[in-house]
């Protein structure tokens, strides 16, 4: 059994006060016996104006929200996930929204670009091209080790397609990271829906940290969920700063995929059939 913690914050653009944030709930979430504390997705800066992000953002080895997680990890002997942190691309044009795990020996051991950007067309308020600032992952799906886990990794819009769940699963992942800033217009109707959807179709444990609450006149959806190969919520939040904990088994992944055994049910469909 092993303890993961999921942090849900309310980043700003204050980076600073950010860390300060992050460092105070990664201390909580260890004190409460937790082994793999996650963070939500651009848990370094939050904006308003996305196309401010090359410029406000640093290069990975530069960023002092990483250095403060790296550090963190170390001190406390946690694996810490850091949900996503937004970075300035080498080019200096945009920012990849990048996910690393970090070994409680303070090493970086997997990072993940998130490879669906957030380009919807949802009417007024709702629009939102993410790909202007953000660069899509360019390296794939991403696993690793962790705490006697298989961490697979993914970022918020990354949750609506189900394929990549599946390959994650299929791989060997027995615990979804899905971090995530979500929109309050779509997070009512299918947040839970999803993170639930994807737990089940792959016999997988869900940990969902994301953004809460306002800034600059944004809101995020909040909401975080720890969620169990069956779909049951074992742990959630509302929409304010705070730490959840839930045990996670990987017995109880095993047992879920042997009652039903959807993975190893998979088959190809190959071209489909218009009847008429």
């Amino acid at each position: 059994m092993t303890v993961f913690a999921a942090l849900q914050l309310c980043s700003t653009a204050d980076v600073a006060q950010n860390n300060a944030t992050i460092e105070a709930l990664v201390r909580d979430a260890a004190r409460q016996g937790a082994q793999v504390v996650s963070l939500p997705e651009a848990a370094n800066i939050l904006l308003k104006d996305q196309m401010a992000y090359p410029r406000l953002c640093l290069p990975e080895a530069e960023d002092t929200t990483l250095a403060l997680c790296v550090s963190l990890a170390a001190e406390l002997g946690i694996w810490l996930h850091t949900g996503s942190l937004l970075v300035r691309t080498e080019d200096g044009t945009r920012v990849w929204n990048r996910a690393h795990v970090i070994s409680p020996e303070g090493r970086i051991i997997a990072c993940y670009d998130k490879l669906h950007t957030f380009d919807v067309a949802l009417g007024g308020a709702g629009d939102f091209i993410e790909s202007r600032a953000v660069s899509p992952g360019e390296k794939g799906a991403v696993i690793c080790d962790a705490a006697g886990h298989t961490l697979g990794l993914s970022i918020c819009y990354d949750l609506r397609f189900a394929y990549l769940f599946r390959a994650l699963a299929t791989a060997g992942a027995n615990v979804l990271m899905i971090p995530a800033s979500f929109s309050p217009i779509t997070g009512p109707l299918h947040w839970e829906v999803l993170l639930k959807a994807r737990a089940i179709e792959t016999g997988a444990y869900v940990v969902a940290a994301a953004q809460c609450g306002m800034r600059d006149g944004v809101a995020t959806f909040g909401q975080s969920r720890i969620i169990s190969p069956m779909g049951e919520v074992l742990a959630s939040a509302g929409d304010v700063p705070c730490v959840i904990l839930a045990d996670i088994v990987a017995e109880t992944v095993a047992s879920t995929r042997r009652r039903l055994p959807v993975l190893s049910q998979t088959r190809e469909i190959g071209k489909v059939t218009y009847a008429s």
